[in-house]
């Protein structure tokens, strides 16, 4: 009698890996992060630094930022209003980095 081939282990994804990207999957997210990782910044500035996002899809990727815990909105008078990432939102910081290093490399 022929043997069987063993059973394949049944695939599943990583729960937390599934939560990270629920979050930072969206698009212009890691462009955002990687943008105030050298500065706090002004919307303003965002909005010019990241020339083909929309004024929309920026402000609710700011807004899910700052509800997520990885970018702060400090708006104290008299300064004008800044977002600068958390140290939550710095300890991404080598992933898009790694992306960045990534797409050099495999670049057609």
């Amino acid at each position: 009698m022929a043997a069987r081939p063993p059973t394949p282990v049944p695939l599943t994804a990583d729960a937390d890996l599934s939560a990270a990207f629920e979050v930072l999957g969206q698009k212009w997210t890691g462009i955002i992060l990687h943008t105030l990782a050298t500065r706090p910044a002004r919307y303003g500035e965002l909005s010019t630094a990241i020339e083909r996002i929309s004024t929309k899809m920026l402000a609710d990727r700011l807004r899910e930022l700052v509800e997520t815990g990885l970018v702060t909105h400090d708006h104290l008078p008299p300064r004008p209003a800044t977002y600068m990432l958390t140290a939550d939102g710095r300890t991404l910081l080598p992933a898009p980095e790694q992306l960045r290093s990534w797409s050099q490399h495999h670049s057609t």
